[in-house]
């Protein structure tokens, strides 16, 4: 499934991932109760084996667990460039590993034994953080493929104007007259679809452009 076409209906699966069966049973239920989509495992392997396969979501992933840790579950799950968004589950002796995972980019860490109303607050915030970024993902996507109607010649001056520079200054740096950066600025805004400079900048920015080449040299005017 494309993750960027998935819709917010769609955000509500979590998977649980943890080795004690009594608790794995009681998280999956109070998730379910809150109308969650919940898939279990019973330890970090079995999860890594399909996680490629399923839709993104929260992982509800305890920090100690035998074969393989939460925290090698979470950087296997990093190399692997995966959307899904971590919850830890950690006993009072594994606060530190939970603490370096969530530097290390999980969303959240809950220490067991926890109220109902944590866990499925945690969840809540980390699925809402996984729109987020799904939405950010669609903007950049939706930029780039606007970025991609224009010229080099128009994107290089898209790229002083992302820099805050004159036309007399573009048109120094890229050996043009300012006549024609003016004409190439104007089919650039015409064919990204904005009509102000801050609309220009902006998709730009969405797309992650990065000035380069000629138009960044310190040479010259400023």
């Amino acid at each position: 499934m494309d993750p960027l076409h998935l819709t917010d209906a769609e955000h509500t699966h979590v998977y649980v991932v943890d080795d004690d069966d009594a608790l794995r049973a009681e998280l999956t239920e109070t998730l379910q109760a809150c109308g969650h989509d919940v898939t279990a495992f019973s330890d970090g392997r079995a999860f890594l084996d399909i996680h490629d396969t399923l839709p993104d979501g929260c992982i509800v992933l305890d920090v100690n667990m035998p074969r393989l840790g939460g925290r090698e579950v979470q950087e296997a799950l990093r190399q692997a460039g995966s959307r899904h968004q971590v919850v830890m589950l950690t006993g009072a002796a594994t606060v530190p590993l939970a603490v370096a995972a969530l530097h290390a980019g999980a969303a959240d860490f809950i220490e067991k034994p926890m109220r109902p109303d944590v866990l499925t607050q945690a969840v809540g915030r980390a699925l809402l953080r996984l729109r987020q970024d799904l939405h950010q993902r669609t903007r950049a996507a939706a930029a780039q493929d606007r970025i991609a109607r224009l010229t080099e010649r128009e994107q290089d001056v898209l790229c002083g104007l992302v820099l805050g520079l004159q036309n007399k200054i573009i048109a120094f740096r890229l050996g043009l007259s300012t006549r024609t950066v003016e004409t190439y600025r104007a089919h650039a805004m015409d064919k990204l679809g904005v009509s102000s400079l801050s609309e220009a900048v902006r998709v730009a920015l969405d797309a992650g452009i990065e000035p380069k080449g000629a138009i960044v040299r310190p040479d010259g005017p400023v």
